[in-house]
């Protein structure tokens, strides 16, 4: 059947997007959700999927071509996007930059019955902790260890780094906020502290409320993706807030 109805995951990065995306996409019935707007990942995924078709020369080509080969067979179809990825998108669709009014109107005709998700962190330290120290390890998810060569120094805290990222972060989330609202859109809100330790139920919460029809014997894939933080996450995270609070102290 063709697709029927659509959802995008409007995220930040480390935000815990992969999973809710990894555990709709397991349930069997949420689609395939994943980073297809990407302007480095787009070449990569047509690839991948012997689309046909080149998204640096036609874009909204490309995005037709994904909806019709990359939705589940309930007629589902699911993307995810990040805030930085917002404004090359609306390029590659022939639309101006940093018109969110526009971009969205232009994705209701492309996406059938389109709803939005909102995925966030509520630990904006954690997140930032979480995207230094794989900047640094370029392992940006637990299906690359093993396949990446460790670098050569261990990854090094930085207590500015952490704040920089922290900021631009809480930045991305407000910028969502607002385009939400100048768009006029009331986005299904996800908290990766609430999802993580009960994703199946939580999916299943999330895709109702999305409008996808639940069977009484839905079964969840194991999920791949494995948490990533470890101690020297936490440690970093108690470093982090003790040099805050004694610069806040100080000043």
């Amino acid at each position: 059947m063709p697709a029927t109805l659509s959802y995008i995951v409007c995220a930040t990065h480390r935000s815990g997007s992969s999973l809710v995306c990894q555990a709709l996409w397991h349930s069997g019935i949420g689609g395939y959700p994943q980073e297809f707007f990407s302007p480095t990942q787009a070449p990569k995924i047509a690839r991948e999927y012997n689309l046909g078709i080149d998204p640096a020369t036609d874009f909204p080509a490309y995005v037709k071509r994904l909806i019709e080969a990359r939705h589940s067979p309930n007629g589902v179809f699911g993307a995810k996007i990040m805030w930085r990825h917002l404004d090359p998108m609306a390029e590659s669709l022939g639309l101006p930059a940093g018109d969110p009014v526009a971009l969205y109107r232009h994705w209701l005709g492309l996406f059938p019955a389109l709803r939005l998700v909102a995925v966030r962190r509520a630990d904006k330290v954690r997140q930032a902790i979480s995207l230094w120290k794989a900047k640094q390890t370029k392992i940006y998810n637990s299906l690359q260890i093993g396949k990446r060569e460790q670098p050569a120094e261990p990854p090094r805290f930085d207590f500015e780094e952490i704040r920089k990222i922290r900021d631009r972060f809480t930045r991305e989330e407000e910028s969502w906020s607002r385009f939400f609202d100048q768009v006029g859109a009331a986005p299904a809100t996800v908290v990766y502290e609430d999802f993580a330790p009960r994703h199946e139920e939580a999916a299943r919460e999330l895709l109702s409320s999305l409008g996808v029809s639940i069977p009484d014997n839905l079964s969840f894939q194991p999920l791949t993706y494995q948490k990533q933080a470890d101690s020297l996450n936490e440690e970093w995270y108690a470093r982090f807030l003790e040099i805050e609070s004694g610069a806040a102290t100080a000043s």
